[in-house]
């Protein structure tokens, strides 16, 4: 005998599958906010490590600022101590200097060269004066700036030719001069030479002194005619 099912078994499947991807949908969806709550929470966690290094490393770079602030204004100190032991040996070096630079200008005076002006600026010489030829003006020269002394890099910034007539006989030819030379601290020479002592000095002209630099006396010496 044929039996007929009346009962509605395709709405069953239907609704079994149904329930199936709905209990399918919910699993995955619990199973997504998990997986995300548990990242979340991961990162939340890396962001609060994060600021407690950055707050650690903040606090150290207070420290390091305090400390290099603390530098900054010991290091100024040294240079302060160090510009005023520069302008104390400065002061004990020039104690000397007017005696010195008259001395070393005497014995660097070749004969035939006479001084009427001496101004000094800083450590910069103006020699003004007169010669009795080429050759005594160039021996000045060479010797003002000769290797060991105290004199250094000197410059001739005129040389004139004139007559000079003393006896009321023939006139007599002349150089007058200007030099720019500079004078050098008992250390600087000292530097340059190697040793505390100056180069031993040339022959000078007898009757020869140098003006005084404040002064700007008179004449150092004069010509032979």
């Amino acid at each position: 005998m044929i039996q007929f099912n009346l009962l509605p078994h395709r709405e069953a499947l239907r609704k079994f599958k149904q329930d199936q991807f709905n209990a399918s949908m919910v699993l995955t969806l619990i199973l997504g906010g998990i997986t995300a709550f548990a990242i979340y929470g991961s990162l939340i966690s890396s962001i609060d490590a994060q600021k407690d290094n950055i707050s650690v490393l903040e606090k150290e770079i207070k420290r390091y600022e305090a400390q290099i602030v603390e530098i900054k204004d010991l290091k100024a100190q040294i240079d302060a101590l160090l510009a005023r032991q520069k302008a104390v040996e400065d002061i004990q070096a020039d104690r000397n200097t007017p005696v010195r630079l008259l001395t070393e200008l005497a014995n660097n005076l070749p004969q035939g060269v006479a001084l009427s002006k001496l101004a000094q600026r800083d450590q910069e010489l103006t020699l003004e004066g007169m010669a009795q030829t080429n050759e005594n003006l160039s021996q000045f020269l060479d010797n003002l700036g000769k290797a060991g002394g105290w004199f250094s890099k000197p410059e001739l910034q005129v040389s004139e030719v004139q007559s000079l007539n003393p006896t009321g006989k023939l006139p007599v030819k002349t150089f007058k001069f200007s030099v720019k030379v500079l004078f050098l601290r008992a250390q600087d020479a000292s530097a340059a030479t190697g040793a505390a002592s100056p180069a031993a000095p040339s022959k000078a002209a007898s009757g020869a002194l140098p003006a005084d630099a404040a002064s700007k006396a008179g004449p150092v010496g004069a010509p032979k005619v």
